[in-house]
């Protein structure tokens, strides 16, 4: 089966935030052709684990994390884990990849650089 791909937000309490997040999951559906999900680590539903419980009910064993954060700070480097290893023990099976953040990807770079070229 093909790997699951889970891209995992912040989430927030302000509603247009996360329908942006949703738009931007279903664009990259959109523009790769694969099955891209999105869950929110808090404050906004659907939550990591109800996602990873579906991907895991839809025939997904190995899952691609990718944090949509900028940074390695609690979240990624002890919440998502902590979650991951929940999962991993209670559904046979299942594995996870752990992608980097954003922080230090070139295309990032180069769009900060074009908004501070642009003033």
């Amino acid at each position: 089966m093909t790997k699951g791909i889970l891209v995992v937000g912040h989430g927030s309490r302000l509603p247009e935030v996360n329908e942006n997040f949703k738009e931007l999951v279903e664009v990259l559906k959109k523009n790769t052709g694969r099955d891209v999900r999105g869950a929110n680590l808090t404050l906004a539903k659907p939550g990591v684990e109800e996602v990873v419980l579906e991907m895991y009910e839809d025939g997904y064993r190995d899952i691609t994390l990718i944090p949509y954060f900028l940074s390695n700070g609690t979240h990624v480097v002890k919440n998502i884990p902590d979650i991951i290893k929940r999962m991993e023990e209670r559904l046979t099976g299942l594995n996870f990849r752990l992608e980097t953040t954003l922080l230090l990807d070139s295309l990032v770079i180069k769009a900060i650089e074009n908004k501070i070229n642009k003033n």
